[in-house]
């Protein structure tokens, strides 16, 4: 569990130094503390989901580039990394109306997995 804490905080430092931001830089557009980015970044703490969403958004990291140690296609992770921003980028409204339509998809694959 610790590495892969510290793997993801060490991929999110490689980005957020190549984009040429400071810890300060990332943590005010998060909304969050320097300290806090740095407990990421060393493996402390996971970010919350909201917040790696935003991370991934604010760094330009697609999915596909970030290696979480998840072993899944790169056209899953292009098709996950675009879902996700959507939700983010989503209103309340929104999110209402995509969650409706998620589980009425889940309980519609989750038939055809069950005829099978």
């Amino acid at each position: 569990m610790k590495n892969s804490k510290l793997n993801i905080g060490k991929q999110i430092k490689k980005y957020r130094v190549l984009r040429g931001m400071t810890q300060n830089d990332l943590a005010e557009k998060i909304g969050l503390t320097e300290k806090q980015i740095s407990k990421i970044e060393t493996g402390v703490h996971y970010p919350k989901f909201e917040n790696f969403v935003k991370i991934l958004d604010i760094l330009n990291i697609e999915m596909k580039d970030f290696d979480s140690g998840i072993n899944v296609q790169n056209k899953n992770n292009i098709l996950r990394n675009s879902i996700l921003k959507i939700i983010y980028r989503a209103d309340e409204t929104e999110l209402t109306h995509y969650a409706v339509l998620l589980k009425q998809l889940e309980k519609i694959f989750k038939q055809k997995k069950n005829k099978k």
